[in-house]
């Protein structure tokens, strides 16, 4: 029979993963409690939130929300901490690969499953704010060159108007 306080825990770990899109696993054991508090401000400026939970609840937590958690056991082990990502589910790495002290065990983003290497391939991709400015940037020069090619054209009519009138004169 499962304890009240664990029952608590998966209850209130379930809420927490359930608007999840990315999860990253951790090994904390390496940081001080003021460092894991300003990991978890950190992480929480960026919509992202950082549990410390047991495996076994971990695990019931992403089964309740129904993941497929056999791939997942293996990264699991000793204590754990998961990174929790709402929005961009890039950003945790950006962050936890800054915190001295913390292993990345894996993650599970967007319902793939990365090892440690996996998770320092997917820091080294530019985040989603990033790709955004670049497309922005990339839609700003095409309406310059959609601006000087009016203008182009705008200056030949100007053109042909002057010499039709200085023809008609």
């Amino acid at each position: 029979m499962p304890s009240q306080r664990n029952v608590e825990t998966l209850k209130k770990s379930t809420e927490m993963m359930k608007n999840g899109k990315a999860f990253y696993f951790t090994e904390f054991t390496g940081l001080n409690v003021q460092q894991l508090e300003n990991l978890r401000r950190e992480l929480k400026k960026n919509q992202c939130n950082y549990l410390v939970i047991k495996n076994t609840l971990g695990l019931l937590a992403l089964k309740n929300l129904g993941y497929e958690i056999e791939p997942i056991k293996k990264i699991l082990y000793g204590p754990i901490g998961i990174a929790i990502a709402y929005d961009d589910p890039l950003i945790p790495t950006k962050i936890l690969k800054e915190v001295q002290g913390l292993k990345i065990k894996g993650a599970f983003v967007e319902g793939n499953i990365y090892d440690a290497g996996g998770v320092a391939e997917l820091a080294k991709i530019p985040s989603k704010a990033v790709l955004l400015q670049s497309i922005v940037g990339s839609l700003n020069l095409l309406g310059n060159l959609v601006n000087t090619l009016n203008s182009i054209m705008q200056n030949f009519v100007y053109t042909v108007d002057g010499i039709k009138n200085k023809i008609n004169s």
